[in-house]
């Protein structure tokens, strides 16, 4: 009987290959939750952008005299230079003494969009 001690060249390479598949399902997995983090914290920004003004417009109330449409451009927004804010305030909807605000924040060159809304009575 021959004792064999260590690994052959073959058993090596295929041991090496093996190690390499599973880092790079490692590394993979670690790029997507990454970007879904990103994602996410953009998501959350957003919203909390949109929500915010919309806390705001309720808090002023209805006015009849309020512009149509104001636009918070990109770099507009302090702290939050990625996001472009547009408000914009529908009188007469839904009802005749009614008005819709909608608040929509933006990032991504327009790619990604949130909106929110409230109806505002005199």
């Amino acid at each position: 009987m021959t004792n064999h001690k260590g690994l052959t060249l073959l058993e090596a390479v295929i041991a090496m290959a093996l190690f390499f598949v599973a880092v790079l399902a490692f590394a993979g997995a670690a790029i997507t939750a990454s970007k879904g983090a990103a994602a996410s914290k953009h998501l959350t920004t957003a919203s909390t952008l949109a929500q915010d003004k919309l806390e705001q417009m309720k808090n002023t109330g209805y006015d009849a005299r309020a512009p149509l449409e104001t636009v918070e451009a990109y770099g507009d927004i302090p702290d939050f230079s990625l996001y472009q804010r547009v408000v914009r305030i529908e009188t007469g909807l839904p009802v005749p003494s009614l008005q819709t605000v909608t608040v929509t924040v933006s990032w991504a060159d327009d790619r990604h969009s949130v909106t929110v809304s409230t109806i505002l009575a005199p």
